[in-house]
């Protein structure tokens, strides 16, 4: 049997608030890989003289998958444990900074990315159950009212998982168990401050490394193929990422320059925790990739 695959309706226990439950262990992971690149950053600039500059750029998105977890809930057989696939998207960003004669840069900057999903592998269903359990309890309200009897769920869309007898709560388990399409979309709003540096090669051609820290913004919004909504919500959190390119600088009157290259980033985030809508409870969703473009930086 299956059913809706409202697979963000997943719960958690209560815990700290998303800003503050998971940020020691996103700083144990992130910051080792920023200072060992010297908070080295992606496609800002490379502008290899010193001053001002201001930058625009973007590319492609490539998102890993995506764990959905959730810790397992008294009345529920299992946790939350699911893995969602991400489409390629786009990423954006715009950069302001200043470069010095050394060849390091301090730039702030804003970058925004968003992809879409249509399919996800539940591997544990957890709470997610309780998506199957209106169409299970439809389906033994038809069997009873088949053999003559009177149906036992009235409203079958306002029956529990812990009112369904066994069979019926292995087969809400069984209908959102394994691959499943979703129609989601979300998005990443970043607030960046990085540190790069060029490498002087005695021409025109500057490669650098670089990487940063900040705050991001993840947006989701989800809904079943037929429309139903699954969630809408934001959460703000940690982010940091790494890279390094490869530019070609052209000179210009008055000392300025407009510098044109080829970018790679690895972007990560603390995990974002959402609300889902048809019961109001928690999940947890794991976001990081690879951005692949180019930026155009003008150096006054």
């Amino acid at each position: 049997m299956r059913t809706d695959p409202s697979w963000t309706v997943v719960s958690r226990e209560p815990g700290l608030p998303p800003g503050v439950r998971a940020f020691s262990n996103a700083l144990m992971k992130a910051v080792p890989a920023a200072l060992a690149v010297v908070l080295l950053s992606f496609g800002t600039s490379v502008y290899a003289g010193d001053g001002p500059y201001v930058g625009i750029g973007g590319g492609l998105s490539i998102l890993n998958d995506s764990e959905v977890t959730a810790p397992m809930r008294e009345g529920y057989d299992t946790p939350l444990n699911i893995n969602a696939t991400s489409n390629n998207g786009f990423a954006i960003r715009g950069m302001a900074g200043y470069a010095f004669p050394s060849g390091l840069r301090v730039e702030a900057e804003i970058d925004y990315r968003r992809h879409s999903t249509d399919q996800m592998d539940v591997r544990t269903p957890g709470t997610l159950v309780e998506a199957a359990v209106p169409l299970v309890a439809q389906g033994i309200n038809d069997a009873i009212v088949a053999q003559g009897g009177s149906p036992p769920y009235p409203d079958p869309t306002m029956v529990t998982y812990a009112q369904l007898p066994p069979q019926g709560q292995a087969q809400a388990a069984a209908a959102v168990t394994g691959s499943q399409p979703v129609d989601g979309a979300f998005s990443i709003l970043a607030y960046m401050v990085n540190v790069d540096y060029d490498f002087d090669t005695g021409s025109r051609w500057v490669p650098y490394v670089g990487g940063g820290l900040g705050l991001a913004t993840v947006s989701l919004d989800t809904k079943t193929e037929q429309g139903r909504s699954l969630a809408d919500d934001s959460d703000t959190v940690f982010a940091y990422q790494v890279g390094a390119g490869l530019g070609y600088e052209f000179p210009l009157e008055a000392g300025r320059s407009i510098t044109v290259s080829l970018d790679w980033r690895y972007f990560g985030t603390q995990t974002p925790t959402f609300k889902g809508d048809l019961t109001g409870t928690e999940f947890d969703v794991g976001f990081s990739g690879h951005d692949i473009g180019m930026s155009l930086i003008y150096g006054f």
